[in-house]
């Protein structure tokens, strides 16, 4: 597995005008904090596009094997559109053959975007 190469495929499917599932096998699965395990990639990018409408995320490290890696990130985007949030987080992912991935989860700490949003005295998000 190329991981430079994916990396780089992931930078261009996570940008504005990057097909997010593009990196995605069939009936692969997503899940983070937020979302049990799910196929539905047109959901996800659906709730994220709404929660964040100008989200964004910088890789910092990609790592991995023949099966499976991990890439560190920095998302950033406002909440709602009104909200400066910077979220630090990490992503584990399993491939296939092809690179393409078959599952993916997102790990984040919530407590982040809480205390953002309460260091701005507003309620946090539902």
């Amino acid at each position: 597995m190329d991981w430079t190469a994916w990396e780089t495929d992931l930078t261009t499917a996570l940008g504005p005008d990057g097909v997010f599932a593009s990196l995605f096998a069939p009936g692969a699965l997503f899940s983070d904090p937020v979302n049990t395990p799910t196929t539905d990639l047109a959901a996800i990018e659906e709730m994220t596009d709404a929660s964040f409408p100008d989200w964004r995320q910088e890789i910092i490290t990609v790592h991995g094997d023949d099966t499976s890696g991990a890439f560190e990130w920095i998302g950033r985007g406002t909440l709602r559109g009104t909200i400066p949030i910077v979220i630090h987080g990490c992503t584990v992912v399993d491939v296939d053959v092809d690179g393409l991935v078959t599952r993916w989860r997102d790990y984040f700490d919530l407590k982040e975007i809480e205390s953002q949003v309460a260091a701005r005295g507003q309620a946090a998000p539902d």
